[in-house]
């Protein structure tokens, strides 16, 4: 690029009658510079092993991919190339038809080996394999044309002559590929160029380029002419749709006798959407992360910071770092990215061939680049064996990126080409599992463990996936109605993958595909698209839990949709390496010890499978993960909530499929070390926690604390002694269960998972809600597979705006159950699907506009049961004067019992509550005058169904104290 203080005057450069506008341009030129008393150094530096011998390159290098496995990804490769790659002359002489003049010292970049891209034949034998090709948009008699342009100044070549001696190198090479970068350099500034009159816009810009690739003519009329050569087939497709950009770095074998479009650059340096690749060169984004082109160096003496600007971009493509240098790590290494890196440089005191080449006083960049490859000078101490404690990373320059140089020497080329032998094929990993493999915001992860420990090996991989980020906290909003019977689920969103990773971790190549309560019975039928869309070598898969402890299937199931999920990925991809991990167990879980079992025997099903789906071409190995796992049904130690990864866990995991890696795939030098103990997770307690009144009760918010797994939240009424604590998912808690005038009072802590933050200050508020009270006169009975409900409609305030009712059905005799809720816009229900034998509470809440009210209790029921015997053995004891206790003998189809009272002395019938009683004990206080004079009997309840009264038995008196 020019320097902007010497730039030449706009030019149209094609035939002869534009001649007098390139002669404008030296003249200019000279002028611009004699007004700036700027003294250009004049005489360039011979030529060595570094600058300037381009011929001098190896002759093996030809073909050098050839040699480089098919698997490898570009991004680990060490690419030359060249920077403005026909940038030959300023000014070329009509009579000898050679470049001459001040302008050709300040535009030239490369060695001229022959106009109309003949060069590019030479670069293309010396190894180079990245081009930088500048375009103006020109109208001439043939329509609409790109040609070749640095600055003002016409190149002698058209973008068609640059296909063409692509498209022959690639005929006679077809197992090379071309890197591209394309500019369109016309930017209308002062001494640059203009693209044709009319024509000077980014749609232009972009719709002669798609011309080339469909064979299109434009007349710069709008309209269409004969269709010409199409060269959409010398590119790879994905670069050039004009649609979306490439999402993905491709491995060499998929782009042998391919051009890869990098990217495609506006003429201020924006990026067009829809050409090149999104990771390096991102439309609408920057991309200073990944492509270094600090071009601005002033005079000779900045020579040498141009270098540090190069150097500093090696260290961040190869994973290495300076310590001593202040923002240093400020882009981490991301192994799975391309990085380019410009070693060219201009200014109003240093040309092109100055920076490259240098000057008796001054080292050029192209030298010094040579030294630190060769370990000359102590240039580069950082990617040595011997380096000093300042450097952290990866100490061997294991992949250098793409280089851009201007006036590459031969020896450059070669030496920068042979750091491919050093490197070796990129491994694609991807992870595919549930919530145990993708992690919750906060956490580091196992995945980021391993990452680590491929790094520390020194092994090249590419973890891929459609998916980047952790499970991020939950987003909270007010509860929200049931859903009315019959209507069909919502579609399922899109993962919830944007969680972010621990404070302290790395930023790393964190692609994956494992999302919570993810089972093999579902990515059975996704893993192929996967596998297809990212190419991966090797599956690290830890499924199954979900689907033994969400009652998917059992362990033969589980089994069989793994096998599944082995032939459907191996559908996609012959070759693919699988390291299957089984099943951890987790802490026991009241009424579950059915998923202890089902693990067990899944763990010995797959121990046994995984031989058997083994072969040559396609290995299967199993990952010990149960046995690495510090967990078990008494304790587990390794689980921040009984079955999720703390810090220590999150090695272990990495540690089993890490030493699988290591021992059954020969994948680095030794396997991961697994630490004792690791750092805990930060916990700080929730700060601005209020409580406020709302139409649907109240509710309390406060502010979001980074890495929490949940909060916990205290209320009670107030003045009340005791606290009942609920959790919540997110930064919210709502309230809606109270009635009009109670103050409840909140205090809300942080879990982060084995710890807890303090408890907040208490907040209050005082409800008024605006809900509908509950209906009236609910009759449940129990039926073979649930229950049948009716009830009538609720009268009083807010009634008026009901939407529906709310069916809540809970299992007494599942500990931890969930709370099952059915809508309805009927007065009536049959709850189905619940478990036969088991105790059900029932009730009905109202939901209108404001929200859910006070919900209404039916009498419980046991599914499957019908009307229960009469309890027997019922004894009374008067503990006191006024207070008795009774007990009974129950009945497994007794839902709960009624407790009947009556007054022996006033001829009264004997009289129960609606309440129902669950155990078989209760208390009964307030008897005046004396307990004695009173007859308790005791009837079982079955929803509407009950039994006859138990033997009914009068109270004694108390012993005598």
């Amino acid at each position: 690029m020019l320097p902007s203080s010497v730039r030449a005057r706009p030019g149209r450069p094609t035939g002869g009658p534009r001649r007098r506008g390139r002669a404008a341009f030296g003249a200019a030129l000279a002028l611009a510079l004699s007004l700036t008393g700027l003294t250009l150094s004049a005489t360039p530096a011979r030529a060595s092993d570094a600058y300037n011998s381009i011929t001098s390159a190896s002759a093996s290098n030809v073909d050098w991919m050839s040699r480089i496995p098919d698997g490898t990804n570009l991004s680990w490769l060490s690419v030359p190339g060249t920077h403005d790659s026909l940038a030959l002359c300023g000014e070329r002489d009509p009579k000898t038809g050679n470049c001459t003049g001040i302008a050709t010292s300040i535009t030239q970049t490369q060695e001229n080996h022959g106009f109309g891209a003949k060069t590019l034949a030479t670069q293309f034998r010396a190894g180079i394999r990245a081009l930088d090709i500048r375009v103006r948009v020109d109208k001439g008699d043939e329509g609409l044309k790109f040609t070749i342009h640095h600055g003002s100044a016409y190149q002698y070549a058209n973008f068609t002559d640059v296909l063409n001696a692509t498209r022959d190198f690639l005929r006679d090479e077809p197992d090379e590929t071309v890197l591209l970068h394309l500019k369109a350099e016309c930017d209308g500034g002062t001494f640059g160029c203009e693209d044709a009159e009319g024509f000077r816009t980014d749609e232009w810009r972009k719709k002669v380029f798609d011309s080339y690739l469909d064979g299109v003519t434009y007349t710069g009329e709008g309209d269409e002419t004969t269709e010409d050569t199409a060269w959409r087939d010398l590119f790879w497709a994905p670069s050039v749709t004009g649609d979306a950009q490439a999402d993905r770095v491709p491995d060499l074998g998929e782009v042998r006798g391919k051009v890869v479009l990098m990217g495609y650059r506006a003429t201020r340096g924006g990026i067009y959407d829809g050409y090149g690749i999104a990771q390096p060169y991102p439309a609408g984004g920057s991309n200073e992360e990944y492509v270094q082109d600090a071009y601005e160096v002033g005079t000779i003496s900045d020579i040498a910071g141009k270098w540090e600007k190069v150097r500093a971009h090696l260290r961040r493509t190869n994973g290495t770092w300076d310590s001593s240098r202040p923002g240093e790590k400020e882009y981490p290494y991301k192994p799975g990215a391309l990085y380019i890196n410009y070693t060219s440089g201009t200014g109003s005191g240093a040309h092109p061939y100055t920076v490259a080449g240098g000057t008796p006083t001054a080292t050029g960049v192209n030298s010094f680049l040579r030294q630190c490859l060769q370990g000359d000078d102590d240039r580069c101490p950082e990617f040595h064996p011997e380096r000093g404690d300042t450097f952290g990373g990866r100490p061997a320059l294991d992949r250098m990126g793409v280089m851009m140089m201007d006036f590459p020497g031969g020896k450059l080329i070669d030496d920068i080409i042979g750091r491919n032998s050093t490197g070796g094929s990129t491994l694609k990993v991807m992870v595919v599992g549930d919530s145990m493999s993708q992690g919750h915001e906060g956490d580091h992860t196992w995945r980021y463990r391993l990452w680590q420990w491929f790094r520390d090996q020194r092994v090249p991989v590419d973890f891929v996936g459609p998916y980047t980020g952790t499970k991020p906290q939950e987003t909270p909003s007010a509860p929200q109605p049931p859903r009315l019977q019959g209507e069909p689920e919502p579609a399922p969103g899109p993962p919830r993958t944007s969680g972010a990773y621990a404070a302290g971790a790395e930023d790393f190549d964190s692609d994956h595909f494992a999302v919570w309560g993810r089972q093999a019975a579902q990515d059975k039928g996704l893993i192929k698209d996967q596998v297809t869309k990212y190419r991966p070598d090797l599956l690290l898969v830890g499924l199954g839990f979900n689907d033994m402890g969400w009652f998917v299937s059992d362990a033969s199931g589980t089994l069989s949709s793994m096998e599944e999920l082995v032939e459907e990925a191996r559908a996609a991809r012959s070759d693919l390496k699988f390291a299957l991990a089984n099943v951890p167990q987790r802490e026991r879980i009241g009424g579950r010890d059915d998923l202890i079992t089902k693990t067990t025997a899944y763990n010995a099903l797959l121990a046994d499978a995984v031989p058997k789906w083994h072969t040559a071409s396609s290995p299967v190995e199993l990952v010990d993960w149960a046995g690495a796992y510090d967990c078990a049904p008494a304790s587990c130690p390794a689980a921040h909530d009984g079955l999720h990864p703390n810090a220590v866990g999150e090695y272990q995991i990495a540690g089993a499929f890490g030493t699988t890696l290591h021992e059954d795939f020969g994948i680095g030098s030794s396997a991961p070390d697994v630490p004792t103990s690791a750092p805990g997770r930060p916990s700080g307690t929730p700060g601005n926690v209020e409580a406020v009144s709302a139409d649907s009760g109240i509710v309390v918010t406060w502010d979001k604390v980074f890495g929490a797994y949940g909060y916990e939240v205290r209320s009670r009424l107030a003045g009340a002694p005791g606290w009942s604590t609920t959790r919540a998912l997110g930064n919210r808690f709502d309230s809606t269960w109270v009635a009009d005038g109670q103050t409840w009072e909140y205090q809300v802590r942080t879990d982060s998972g084995g710890t807890a933050s303090a408890w907040s200050d208490t907040v209050s508020a005082t409800a008024r809600p605006r809900t509908a009270p509950g209906p009236v006169g609910i009759v449940t009975h129990p039926t073979a597979t649930g229950a049948d409900l009716v009830w009538g409609a609720p009268t009083g305030p807010y009634t008026d705006t009901i939407d529906r009712y709310g069916v809540i059905a809970y299992d007494l005799d599942t500990p931890g159950a969930f709370v099952e809720t059915v809508g309805t816009r009927e007065k009536s229900l049959r709850f189905d699907g619940l478990k036969s034998g088991h105790r059900y509470v029932l009730a009905v809440q109202t939901w209108n506009k404001a929200g859910g009210g006070l919900p209404a209790l039916g009498r419980p029921v046991v599914v499957g049961a019908g009307t229960p015997p009469a309890p027997t053995g019922l004894e009374v004891r008067s503990t006191d004067p006024t207070t008795v206790e009774l007990d009974w003998n129950g009945s497994d189809q007794a839902a709960g019992y009624r407790v009947w009272v009556r007054n022996i002395n006033d001829g009264s019938p004997s009289r129960a509550e609606e309440s129902v009683v669950q155990e078989t004990h209760h208390g009964v206080a307030f008897l005046f005058p004396g307990t004695w004079n009173y007859e308790f009997c005791v009837t079982a309840v079955n929803g509407a169904l009950e039994s006859d009264k138990s033997a009914c038995v009068v109270a004694p008196r108390p012993a005598a104290g």
